[in-house]
């Protein structure tokens, strides 16, 4: 069992890969940089058009949702100034208590 080990051994520590070089490839890999430096910034929003709608019409969405609940909060908030004014119009006794 020993010898077979040992041809194995042999044959592995003698074993190399020597793939053929390509001349052409630092020069390919520089194209290929050259072209992703090329990519501009309207060519980037066509390629993730449909991620960027989303996100705008979520960025709408929840704009819209909060300015209509901050208007309804302000316009609550008058309606009441404007009960307690009236009231201490009418009532002059109201005026001690419910102070505008």
């Amino acid at each position: 069992m020993n010898t077979s080990r040992d041809k194995l051994s042999e044959t592995l520590q003698e074993w190399r890969v020597k793939p053929p070089s390509d001349p052409g490839f630092r020069a390919a890999v520089w194209r290929r940089i050259g072209r992703q430096v090329e990519a501009s910034w309207p060519s980037y929003l066509r390629a993730h058009t449909a991620a960027w709608s989303v996100a705008a019409v979520l960025t709408f969405g929840v704009a819209g949702f909060a300015g209509r609940a901050i208007a309804q909060a302000r316009v609550q908030a008058d309606r009441e100034a404007m009960v307690v004014s009236y009231l201490v119009e009418l009532d002059p006794r109201a005026q001690a208590v419910l102070k505008p």
